[in-house]
Order: C-alpha cells, then sequence, then structure tokens
C-alpha cells in the first residue's frame, strides 16, 4: 500500500461515493476506477505462501473503542476528544472534518439510525439522533 495526502474536500468526495459493503478509499476508489485487486488472491504454480494481514484500524473501531473507554456512554464532546486522543497517540490521522467523521460512523453503525448500513449495529442514540449522547448498544438490545 501507498500513503497519498490529498485536501479534506476529496477525502469527502471519495467517502460520498461509498456503496454497501466498501469499508475503505481503496475499495472505493477500486470500483470507481475499474482496478481489479489481484494482490491478495494471486497464487503462482509454487507453494502458496501464508499472507500475514494486518487489519487496519477503521475509524469505527476507534468510535467503539473511545466509547469502551469512556465507560459506555458519553457525550459527542467526550467521545471527539477521545478518539483524537487514540488517534494522536496511534500516530493515525486527523483530518480537519474529524467530528463529521466520528458522527457518521455513529450513525452508520447504529440502527437508530436512517443512515444505518445494515451490518454493525453496535451504537445507540441514548437521547435519539440530535441528542448528543452516544452509547455502545447492549447486544440482544434491540
Amino acid at each position: 500500500m501507498r500513503t497519498i495526502e490529498i485536501s479534506t474536500d476529496v477525502f469527502a468526495k471519495i467517502w460520498a461515493q461509498r456503496t454497501n459493503g466498501e469499508e475503505s478509499e481503496n475499495q472505493i476508489l477500486q470500483r470507481l476506477l475499474g482496478v481489479q485487486d489481484t494482490h491478495p488472491t494471486k497464487l503462482h504454480n509454487t507453494k502458496p505462501k501464508l499472507l500475514k494481514v494486518k487489519r487496519k484500524i477503521l475509524w469505527r473501531d476507534d468510535v467503539r473503542q473511545a466509547l469502551e473507554m469512556l465507560g459506555g456512554a458519553a457525550s459527542l464532546r467526550e467521545i471527539y476528544a477521545e478518539v483524537r486522543k487514540m488517534r494522536l497517540s496511534a500516530g493515525r490521522s486527523l483530518p480537519l472534518n474529524t467530528d463529521a467523521i466520528i458522527r457518521r460512523e455513529l450513525e452508520y453503525n447504529s440502527s437508530d439510525a436512517s443512515a444505518f448500513t445494515g451490518s454493525r449495529d453496535w451504537f445507540r442514540a441514548v437521547e435519539g439522533i440530535g441528542g448528543g449522547k452516544w452509547a455502545l448498544r447492549v447486544e440482544n438490545e434491540k
């Protein structure tokens, strides 16, 4: 993988093109540019190599961990601060639209929100959408 620098506006436009199942900028751009990912499944006639997969930490993972660190429920302001602290200490990016990304992840991963993607129901809006307080959803809560 290579790292590229892009503006916040370009980053937002990339994510605006996301479809269900796409979980990274690379996946979105592969589809948009018509690029097939041949590397992970590329096998030669030789003995197959075991691939060491380093799981990429996604924004939703950071939001979930932040809520865990905050005792399972917190205001948006507290979540923003905890995610920033975690990402800074890990050397990960903090774009200008960090707060919007955090809100996006809360809503994408909450059946309380109209933006829910349907795959992970990790978060709940304690006081309803727009109430400013989020919590981890307890398994079998719904």
